[in-house]
């Protein structure tokens, strides 16, 4: 009998353990069913914003993956989602890249609706202030400055253009100077000492058959070549000081501010009913010569000199302009049923929105679309987020090498007036919203 009950104690206890393991390989499958689940949400889950995935400002995170400690190589990849972080480029698998895409598709498109698109009142009202102040400068140069071969003045800027995003608080008025081709010579940058592309300098000629004087532009010119520092500086006195700005402020219901910014002729302008609306207007002059277009722009170096009237060498440069061909090739490229404008203002609103990348400017952006359309050829509007990922990967490439091409004139580095510090912060940011391209749409 005592080897009898031995015998079922045994039994018992051999079926107690059989329970016991059981319900341990349970608990260890219900475990790792719990945390693959919470993997998988972790990565479907929303980018942190921009300010997360920031690097430290002393050390950049290409700097960190090279590096041969491995608890700082270990660190850095932490900053990235755990299903990216060999690498910044790797693909999601198809599962979860075609959910990844799907959310990064409705983001962009509410983004684009609810922030980067401007209401079409404000737009509007914009306008109708810019054609105001555009007519009083207009009437202001006939009737006090006849002696000026300026033609008409007209309203410009990405608010006429369609490419403003988030607020309509930026107008242009062009004043196209007109130059005769028997006194005035076109000299380009790059044939001077200073052998500077994209710029040109305007020289007066033949001054035996036509004496000094007889161009209503033979007062702005300094050592023999029109000087747009001085061209501006009238245009600022007239803008700042001899309009009566109050006495139209008040007949129109709003208030006009001249605004002191360097070499720049230009004017605030409050309007609405409680004057809590603001359009920046500048008045920019501009030469038509020789197929080309130039504008009173101050270069670089002046404004780097850090004196009121910066580098002699540089005070008699004229940018070249290529903003016609640019619309042109955009309205070419788009056709009207690409998604190129959608992109290209998500992205600048981007660069607006987010302050390490604001020395960004439009001019880089269109230019590096252009690029982009010479090897990407789908831009139908549901091809709109792979055309958003490239369009970050290029602007990264193009920061790492400090180098961004003018796409019609290839001797111009568009990235040759920041700083390298400057494109080195803008590049680590890049690098880091490249894996995570929604975290730019936070704002």
């Amino acid at each position: 009998m005592a080897s009898t009950r031995s015998r079922g104690d045994g039994g018992l206890m051999y079926w107690g353990l059989k329970v016991l393991a059981g319900a341990a390989g349970a608990a260890v499958v219900g475990a790792a069913a719990w945390a693959a689940k919470n993997f998988y949400e972790s990565s479907d889950a929303d980018p942190r914003p921009p300010s997360d995935l920031r690097p430290p400002a002393d050390r950049a995170w290409h700097e960190s993956e090279e590096s041969s400690d491995e608890e700082t190589r270990e660190k850095a990849k932490e900053r990235l989602p755990r299903s990216n972080a060999s690498s910044p480029y790797k693909r999601a698998s198809p599962k979860q890249g075609k959910m990844d895409r799907k959310t990064l598709l409705h983001k962009l498109r509410r983004y684009h609706d609810n922030l980067v698109e401007i209401p079409q009142n404000e737009i509007d009202m914009a306008k109708e202030v810019t054609q105001i102040i555009t007519a009083a400068i207009r009437d202001f140069i006939k009737t006090k400055k006849p002696e000026l071969p300026l033609g008409e003045l007209y309203p410009d800027g990405h608010v006429y253009d369609g490419m403003k995003v988030i607020r309509a608080d930026q107008t242009s008025v062009m004043a196209p100077m007109s130059l005769d081709v028997n006194m005035w010579q076109l000299v380009p940058g790059e044939e001077t000492v200073l052998c500077v592309p994209g710029w040109c300098l305007i020289r007066r000629q033949n001054v035996d058959y036509f004496p000094m004087g007889t161009s209503g532009w033979d007062h702005f010119v300094i050592g023999g070549y029109l000087s747009p520092r001085v061209v501006m500086k009238m245009f600022i006195r007239m803008v700042q000081e001899s309009i009566n700005w109050p006495s139209l402020s008040h007949a129109f219901g709003f208030q006009v501010r001249p605004a002191m910014r360097g070499l720049t002729a230009a004017l605030d302008v409050f309007y609405g009913s409680d004057l809590q609306h603001r359009v920046h207007i500048t008045l920019t002059p501009s030469i038509r010569f020789e197929n080309l277009e130039l504008v009173a722009v101050p270069h670089p170096a002046i404004q780097r000199a850090g004196r009121p009237d910066g580098l002699e060498s540089h005070q008699n440069l004229w940018r070249e302009s290529f903003l016609e061909a640019e619309r042109i090739k955009l309205e070419t490229l788009e056709d009207g049923i690409g998604c190129h404008r959608v992109c290209l203002k998500v992205v600048k609103a981007v660069t607006e929105t987010n302050t390490e990348l604001r020395p960004l400017r439009y001019e880089h952006l269109l230019h590096l679309l252009f690029h982009l359309c010479d090897k990407e050829t789908r831009w139908e509007p549901d091809h709109l987020v792979d055309r958003y990922e490239d369009m970050l990967q290029y602007l990264q490439g193009a920061l790492a090498q400090g180098a961004l091409l003018h796409y019609f004139d290839e001797s111009v580095n568009l990235f040759a007036d920041l700083r390298p510090e400057t494109l080195s912060t803008m590049h680590q940011v890049m690098s880091l919203a490249v894996s995570h391209p929604a975290s730019l749409l936070q704002r």
